[in-house]
């Protein structure tokens, strides 16, 4: 089974030993409809995060392929998942730099219970990449 399958990566400065990035990734039931499901559970990509004084040097790049990697070579998985709030450009540049498509997306407007409609101002994507 998959129960347990967790992972926290974290990227060292080599001069000081100061963390500069980190991702999480995990198993978990994919959100993707019944019928489309390729498998009922798959590694979710999670809180990728990398200090501004290390951005724009490929780092989160990397993260992002050691969890491709240790989800494939590791746990045996062709796919992956994450969320990414659509208004994080820089996110999703990076993420379909990588292969990742968007499967969906939160609706803009959502209905609430009283009847009521709500506009989601910064809606989350949600995105999936096979072949690792």
């Amino acid at each position: 089974g998959c129960e347990g399958q967790y992972v926290l990566l974290v990227a060292q400065d080599c001069r000081d030993g100061a963390l500069v990035g980190m991702v999480e990734l995990g198993v978990l039931p994919c959100p993707i409809p019944m019928e489309r499901r390729p498998a009922p559970e798959l590694p979710y990509l999670v809180n990728l995060a990398v200090r501004p004084c290390a951005r724009r040097r490929g780092l989160g790049a990397e993260l992002v392929k050691a969890c491709h990697r240790l989800a494939k070579h590791e746990w045996g998985f062709t796919e992956m998942f994450l969320y990414v709030q659509k208004q994080n450009i820089a996110a999703l540049s990076l993420y379909y730099s990588l292969g990742y498509v968007c499967e969906w997306q939160e609706p803009v407007w959502y209905k609430l219970k009283n009847g009521g409609q709500r506009m989601q101002r910064n809606p989350k994507m949600f995105l999936r990449k096979d072949q690792l």
